[in-house]
């Protein structure tokens, strides 16, 4: 650390990831888990050790299955980071948990596979590429869809929403 300040911000990050009531996971530059603070167990009925390593899809699929009250994405790029989730679960209310929180979720999660097909198809469709280029984008616009199609079977399965 070059100051005291680095030093001072270091401590309150430390301290505000032990000491936190919300969970909080942080997600690595490869993609996958790296840490979870002692909070996240808690919210979520998760053991850490079963999402360490875990790719964030994989992770993505187990917190909604998981009864959370709320959880939030923030992107980060910062000493080997990513992304953090941060995970909030007010005591007893696993019952009251409304099926329009985690709709709510499942549309924040559809919108990176959406855009990206978006994406890939706007140029499939505007520019000319050879052909392994053509089917690289090809490829990566139908495992897209794939992502998107495993989330609306899973969490929007209407026998699975009880209202």
């Amino acid at each position: 650390m070059n100051n005291m300040n680095d030093f001072i911000s270091h401590e309150v990050l430390k301290a505000s990831w032990i000491h936190s009531t919300c969970g909080i996971v942080a997600i690595d530059v490869s993609g996958n888990v790296s840490s979870a603070n002692p909070a996240f167990a808690s919210c979520t009925d998760i053991e850490i050790n079963t999402v360490i390593g875990m790719s964030e899809a994989d992770f993505n699929h187990t917190l909604l299955n998981a009864q959370v009250l709320d959880f939030r994405r923030v992107e980060l790029l910062v000493d080997g980071f990513r992304a953090i989730y941060q995970i909030r679960l007010d005591s007893g209310s696993i019952s009251q948990i409304s099926p329009t929180a985690k709709l709510s979720h499942v549309a924040e999660l559809l919108r990176e596979p959406l855009a990206s097909i978006y994406g890939f198809t706007e140029l499939l469709l505007t520019q000319n590429y050879d052909e392994d280029t053509r089917i690289g984008l090809t490829t990566a616009l139908f495992e897209q869809v794939e992502v998107m199609s495993n989330l609306i079977n899973e969490q929007l399965d209407v026998r699975k929403v009880n209202y």
